[in-house]
């Protein structure tokens, strides 16, 4: 329960940033929405994702409304990357709090359950933000590259869209594929070994 809960207020994250980014750039609109909070979590979060992330420990968040005008096509990009961005950040805290637990409060079987959970719950963000960067539509990544991409890569990624909303499972198939070839452990694997390094670098054992 403690990694599911970490990964949803995540994923929670992931908008809000992405909303207060926004906001910065002069586009209010996900804002005046309630995306900029973490007070309304359902607004980030409906139920399906919640089934998903129970059964997959996987979902997508609903998507903010971008509005950026002036052409700002990379400030845009910048707000699509600050969702997973955004996750990295709160995985790394989580594995930090999890050091720190053990550290100065021991190792008893109850600490370390809730230890436990939280490096679960950073593991999951990580490989979440791993995915999200991915030029894969309706994901972070796809977005960005739409925003600074040229005609040709609009289209391509136009195209995957259709595919994805016709195919049931479409992208969880996709999921899989980046799973089972190792793609995505690419991803991660140096991500996770980053933060352990910082946690190093701070003089702290590693997590658990």
């Amino acid at each position: 329960m403690i990694g599911l809960f970490i990964l949803a207020f995540g994923l929670v994250l992931h908008n809000v940033f992405q909303a207060l980014l926004a906001n910065a750039f002069g586009d209010s609109s996900a804002k005046q929405r309630g995306f900029a909070s973490t007070s309304n979590p359902t607004l980030h979060l409906d139920g399906f994702s919640w089934i998903w992330l129970a059964i997959f420990g996987f979902a997508v968040p609903n998507s903010i409304p971008v509005r950026l005008y002036n052409r700002q096509y990379s400030k845009e990009a910048g707000v699509w990357l600050a969702g997973p961005l955004s996750m990295l950040l709160w995985a790394f805290l989580m594995l930090l709090l999890a050091t720190l637990l053990t550290l100065f409060l021991g190792n008893d079987d109850s600490l370390r359950s809730v230890s436990l959970g939280l490096i679960l719950g950073a593991f999951n963000s990580i490989s979440l933000a791993a995915i999200f960067i991915f030029p894969i539509p309706p994901l972070d990544g796809a977005k960005a590259l739409f925003a600074v991409g040229n005609s040709q890569i609009k289209n391509s990624l136009a195209s995957l869209e259709q595919w994805m909303s016709r195919t049931p499972f479409g992208f969880m198939l996709i999921f899989l594929v980046l799973s089972l070839t190792g793609i995505l452990s690419l991803v991660r694997g140096p991500i996770l070994g980053l933060m352990l390094g910082l946690l190093q670098a701070l003089g702290l054992p590693r997590p658990l």
